[in-house]
């Protein structure tokens, strides 16, 4: 990060966020940006109203104080030379309480409005949103606006309307003033009619409503009788308006003007009596003592908890997805942004009200320092601390939502954390900043601790480089085996796959659904290793092996299905082998015993996109990483809001406006979705999945070598829920689903129905279906290459989801959602025909007995000596650990992290059949 870039962030950044969120919000309530605009102008205008007011109160202490000295430094000027002259006028500025630096109070209206107008300017100008909106008579609020047209010559008038504006507001608040502060300010208002001239239409319209609010402002505080040319004007604007109104009538804009008119009467009100109140006498209140060191602690400890603590804390919970090929460096790089955002906000802004406060302001803003602090930390440490999992782009899963209770309960919880620290301050004032700095620096201790995590991560990530394109050989004449493993594959779902996809099962001729199979947990960790290497890595049989780390664990039960085939003459192939080397990231060198085996890493390998979006995606996290932090430490009530459904109330995709290309192509790195039916952008980590299973037919290599060939790969794409094109269930960057509304009795098979109420729900539905049908075209191609029949495949997922769609799998009796681990297995064996459904007890841990029955006589574990079998499975129930601990990094040891422990037998669908063991 240069310097630049960094005072930039410090000082404008935060400025921009807060325009950009009210622009955002506003136009989501009005739903035009022409009216968002002007509310955006409104909010700014009234926040910053004490900043200015103060300003001002400084500026006129400043000129009194100028008059009072001027004339006597002047006469010392006059009187004296060299070092007696400066020496002179030392003693008189201390005899006078002035400093030479008090003059820059009188440009400190000027100071504040640079950073002000840079930030609109940056928001505004470079808002894609605007592009192309007719507001009113501006034909495109995107570029200048053209009002006027005489011949081939366009003038835009609203700079000049502007200008005009600005130059009455000067008039009226430089009279009485000296020559030198009007040239000041009619000098600035000429600047800012060249510099904005040719600016869009839209930035132009923000700038005239606050010179028009600063109008406002100079009448009621310089004139004698302000009510009287404020009704003038108003029954002017009030004329202008109605004539609009009629002229406007038979447009689409007229009710918006309405909308308009109800704002800006709203907002009115508000605005006299504040002004009003101004002029109004008020009792002197009773003199504060502030203490500075209370509000700058605060601010420093709020500047560590948002802008360093949490983005920290999100990073370490899993380094690796945050490196990718096109953006392989340490992710601590979006501390910088989010700490010096952070900073820019808590202490150099808010400071700089503080500075500009009376004592009663500095006293009120140190007591709200230090109660934040506390609330911030509350909401951090014991709410949304269960939200589910969240992507590298932000983004949860599924969208964040709390219950009536929740919010009330939270709503208490701040309020008495407020009061409390309330008490304290007002009872132990002096041992506030100590408080506050011995947290501080816990905070940073623990950040630092992130940090280091981070790092550590990073330095592990020896990126894959892949030197030759992924290569599935499949021999025509022996015996291939096929386990591919799909992550989070939902096993009800298939019925329901077929029914509207009929074709499926011609597709799918061969195999046979066990519907009434578990998974051994809910997270890969949990059930992946069952899945490759047989019950004796369940995760109830791991823990009981507790002399070895579950990484060696998994690494061997990676193992044992491609060492096995090997042994027995396979070819090995495996792409992208889950947690291998216990990281999301496979770590291929746990093969390196094995160098004949062909590894391949697969994930993202054919997507096109990861190189034109990973700017977008890094401009994305440096915005947003600050964003979440604000987000995880707002009370409930309002954190939708600044979540903003993973947007952060970025304005542009909020209404669906992407990244543009160069070649033209709009491209997103995430999808937003409007409603079940509708969708702009991609998901990229999608995309990294469903490039590959596009490329499965490419990859394919058909061999005449007699020796059979075993396969095993990882597939998420049914992991990344994304709003697909229909009827082909294709990602696209715009989804418009309307034409195909979902009913009901089109998702129920034997009087059970498929619940596709919200986009979780739908968006599963989307991705397990465009997987069936990927791997649909690829069984045709292997039947047209005569591969089919000799090739035993395994559709295997290593658990399922709670997405709620089976009312069934809701186990009331011990309050879970057995969807969540009901995995998808279908199995095709040789030469097998038709599409059977097998209601057998299954569960994922049958895996590498399937795949090596007929093939390996007995099999026995190569690394333990024990047999392969599925006898454990009659021996008793069935152990199932759900258990939100996923994160590797954190539950790496010999066992796993307690959790709750469920037992199933004979039928999952039966409640009776399930028991709740406990948590340990």
């Amino acid at each position: 990060m240069s310097f630049l870039t960094a005072l930039y962030t410090v000082l404008i950044k935060p400025l921009e966020l807060i325009f950009e969120i009210i622009f955002s919000i506003s136009n989501r309530i009005v739903h035009h940006p022409g009216l968002a605009i002007i509310f955006l102008s409104l909010a700014m205008n009234f926040l910053v109203l004490p900043l200015y007011k103060r300003a001002d109160a400084m500026q006129e202490e400043e000129r009194k104080t100028e008059e009072k000295i001027g004339p006597w430094q002047e006469k010392i000027k006059k009187t004296f030379k060299g070092d007696e002259r400066f020496m002179m006028l030392q003693a008189f500025y201390r005899e006078n309480n002035y400093k030479p630096t008090d003059a820059l109070k009188g440009s400190l209206s000027l100071m504040l409005e640079i950073p002000f107008f840079i930030a609109a300017y940056r928001m505004l100008s470079s808002l894609k949103l605007l592009q192309g909106v007719k507001f009113g008579p501006i034909a495109d609020l995107g570029a200048p606006d053209h009002m006027i047209v005489i011949g081939a010559l366009a003038i835009n008038l609203l700079p000049i309307l502007m200008t005009l504006i600005n130059i009455i507001s000067s008039a009226i608040y430089t009279k009485g003033l000296p020559t030198k502060a009007k040239v000041q300010l009619y000098g600035m208002a000429l600047i800012f009619l060249v510099f904005l001239y040719n600016s869009p239409a839209g930035l132009v319209f923000y700038w005239t409503l606050n010179n028009l609010f600063s109008l406002v402002k100079n009448i009621f505080y310089k004139l004698k009788n302000p009510k009287l040319v404020l009704s003038v004007m108003a029954a002017l604007a009030g004329l202008a308006v109605a004539l609009y109104t009629i002229i406007c009538s038979s447009s689409m804009y007229s009710h918006r003007i309405v909308k308009l008119l109800i704002f800006a009467a709203a907002l009115l009100i508000p605005i006299v009596l504040y002004f009003l109140k101004g002029k109004m006498k008020t009792k002197e209140r009773a003199a504060f003592t502030p203490d500075k060191k209370v509000f700058f602690f605060g601010c420093t400890y709020i500047m560590a908890l948002t802008g360093l603590l949490i983005p920290s804390a999100l990073l370490a919970s899993s380094p690796t997805e945050f490196v990718t090929q096109y953006l392989f460096f340490d992710p601590n790089y979006y501390l910088w942004f989010s700490a010096l955002t952070a900073a820019g906000l808590f202490m150099v802004w808010m400071g700089f009200f503080y500075i500009l406060a009376n004592d009663t302001g500095k006293h009120i803003m140190g007591i709200v320092a230090f109660a934040l602090a506390g609330v911030f930390t509350a909401d951090y440490m014991f709410f949304g601390t269960k939200l589910g999992s969240v992507s590298n782009n932000l983004q949860y899963e599924v969208k964040p939502e709390y219950s009536a209770k929740t919010q009330l309960i939270n709503l208490l919880v701040v309020v008495l954390v407020a009061a409390v620290f309330v008490v304290i301050f007002k009872f132990w004032k002096k041992g506030v900043p100590l408080i506050l700095l011995t947290a501080t620096l816990a905070i940073v201790g623990m950040s630092i601790v992130n940090m280091n995590k981070v790092s550590k991560g990073y330095m592990k990530v020896d990126y894959y480089v892949q030197e030759e394109d992924p290569v599935i050989t499949l021999s025509k004449d022996g015996k291939n085996v096929i386990v591919l493993m799909l992550d989070r594959g939902i096993g009800t779902l298939v019925p329901y796959l077929l029914a509207q996809n009929p074709e499926l099962e011609t597709q799918f001729d061969g195999f046979t659904y066990y519907p009434n199979t578990v998974a051994t947990g809910i997270r890969t960790n949990f059930a992946m290793p069952a899945l490759t290497g047989g019950y004796e890595y369940t995760a109830g049989a791991m823990n009981r092996r507790d002399d070895m780390l579950l990484k060696d664990k998994t690494d061997e039960a990676l193992l044992v299905m491609p060492v096995l085939f090997y042994e027995n003459g396979y070819d090995i192939t495996v792409c992208q082998p889950t947690l291998a080397g216990y990281s999301w990231d496979p770590d291929l060198s746990i093969y390196d015993d094995y160098p004949d085996f062909n590894l391949y890493i697969t994930k993202g390998y054919f997507n096109e996109y990861n190189e034109l979006l990973s700017g977008e995606e890094k401009a994305l996290k440096e915005r947003n990483m600050f964003l979440y932090s604000l987000f995880k430490v707002s009370p409930c009530l309002i954190q939708g809001t600044v979540y903003n459904e993973g947007l952060y109330n970025d304005a542009d995709l909020n209404a669906g406006i992407m990244h543009v290309n160069e070649d033209g192509t709009e491209l997103s790195v995430m999808q937003t979705t409007d409603g079940l039916y509708r969708a702009s952008g991609l998901n990229n980590r999608y995309m990294n999945e469903y490039s590959v299973l596009t490329n499965m037919i490419n990859m394919t290599q058909i061999s005449d070598d007699p020796e059979g060939n075993f396969l095993f790969m990882t597939n998420d794409a049914c992991h990344e829920p994304t709003l697909l094109q229909l009827p082909d269930y294709t990602p696209q960057m715009n989804v418009d689903n309307s034409a195909y509304i979902m009913n009901p009795e089109d998702y129920t098979i034997d009087g059970v129905n498929l619940e596709m109420d919200n986009v979780d729900q739908v968006a599963h539905f989307h991705v397990n279906m465009s997987t069936f049908m990927l791997l649909g075209d690829w069984f045709d191609y292997l039947r047209e290459q005569g591969v089919y029949d000799n090739t035993r495949i395994i559709i295997v997922g290593d658990h399922g989801r709670d997405v709620h769609q089976i009312e069934q799998l809701e186990i009331s009796s011990v309050g879970i959602d057995a969807e969540f681990a009901n995995p998808v297995l279908l199995v095709k064996d040789f030469d097998s025909e038709g599409f059977v459904t097998d209601d057998t007890f299954m569960t994922n841990a049958d895996v590498p007995t399937i795949a090596l029955s007929g093939i390996v006589e007995d099999p026995v574990n190569p690394f333990t000596g024990n047999p392969i079998n599925s006898d454990p499975k009659f021996e008793g129930p069935i152990e199932v650990i759900y258990s939100d601990y996923y994160d590797i990094d954190v539950n790496n040891g010999n066992v796993f992290m307690p959790g709750f422990w469920y037992s199933v037998h004979d039928d999952i669908y039966d409640e009776n059949n399930w028991e709740y063991l406990g948590f340990y």
